[in-house]
């Protein structure tokens, strides 16, 4: 597990120096809007785009076959991990389960302030960027219809709820990709951290049990793609 988060750290990394240029374009065309636009209203019946204009149907790969061969290579790595995950995963993996901003805390130094009581706008923000998430990843999933890890395989023991809905991709990848990106927009200065703490949040579904590797690889790419969406809106 130790050599697994090493690899999930130079990962962050580099998906934060491929997305820095991304991240700069976007602040940069922002920048630049008209400043007499009034601010959009956080209400989640108003959304900020057109969740069906983001079709992960038509944007990702299909998943690997269930009888393929990364499929088989995937369950392997993932009975791996449970036979290794300590108590202390265990524990991370189910505090992660929670769609909260504030679960980036720790990238941040776990600063008092960070709370949605002491900022209830950027808790509010949050709500508004989770509904956009779920909307995109539900319909995404209902594309690709590729069942849990752990129906194909009940050796694999979920440390979660198990998810009633489909695996591919992981809504947690791609909800931590985004709200990644967004937050690191607010505050460059801790970006490498903050990524590095959203590729945390999405390889706990792997440890938790609920999700292939290659579902949250697929969450990472469409969660960028949405933050692409929602940084220019």
């Amino acid at each position: 597990s130790a050599h697994m988060s090493r690899i999930v750290a130079r990962r962050a990394f580099a998906a934060v120096t491929t997305l820095a240029a991304l991240l700069a374009l976007l602040a940069g065309g922002c920048a630049t809007a008209p400043s007499l636009v009034p601010a959009p209203v956080l209400d989640a019946a108003s959304p900020y785009f057109d969740s069906k204009s983001l079709d992960l149907g038509r944007i990702l790969p299909p998943p690997p076959t269930d009888n393929s061969e990364i499929t088989r290579a995937e369950i392997a790595l993932m009975l791996k991990i449970q036979r290794e995950r300590t108590p202390e995963e265990v524990a991370r993996a189910r505090a992660d389960a929670s769609y909260s901003v504030f679960r980036f805390a720790d990238a941040l130094g776990n600063p008092d302030v960070f709370n949605a009581k002491q900022l209830p706008k950027t808790a509010a923000l949050f709500r508004k960027v989770t509904y956009e998430e779920g909307a995109v990843v539900q319909a995404g999933k209902r594309s690709f219809k590729r069942p849990r890890p752990f129906i194909l395989e009940p050796a694999i023991e979920p440390v979660i709820k198990k998810p009633t809905n489909d695996s591919y991709p992981s809504g947690h990848a791609l909800w931590s990709r985004t709200v990644g990106l967004v937050l690191a927009d607010m505050l460059p200065e801790y970006s490498a951290q903050i990524m590095a703490r959203a590729d945390d949040f999405a390889f706990h579904r792997v440890v938790a049990g609920v999700h292939y590797p290659s579902d949250v690889d697929a969450g990472k790419h469409a969660g960028t793609a949405l933050a692409a969406f929602l940084l220019a809106s």
